[in-house]
């Protein structure tokens, strides 16, 4: 999937940090946690902008979402609930930092 969109930064978080995450053990919350580097806080900062963007618009990708997260999800619903977890676990440790 090419990631020419306005939500480029989102979409390689979400495929880099949680694609593999089940085959690897890990819940969503330990990568989140993990994740956060000081190298990494301003891209971070840029996941955040761009992921409460997306979830405010009127045509949420949500299906994008969930595929590059490779998450299963019954509904639009759904995603936008796991995505705002997300990203308020991800600006919880990024403020940590």
């Amino acid at each position: 999937m090419p990631l020419n969109s306005a939500y480029e930064n989102l979409y390689s978080f979400l495929a880099a940090e949680f694609a593999d995450a089940d085959l690897e053990g890990k819940s969503d919350q330990q990568v989140v946690h993990n994740c956060p580097t000081p190298e990494l806080v301003n891209w971070h900062r840029t996941i955040l902008t761009e992921g409460r963007t997306a979830l405010h618009s009127s045509s949420f990708p949500w299906q994008k979402v969930a595929d590059y997260a490779n998450r299963h999800f019954e509904n639009e619903e759904d995603v936008r609930e796991w995505l705002t977890q997300i990203l308020n676990l991800l600006e919880e440790s990024v403020n940590k930092i």
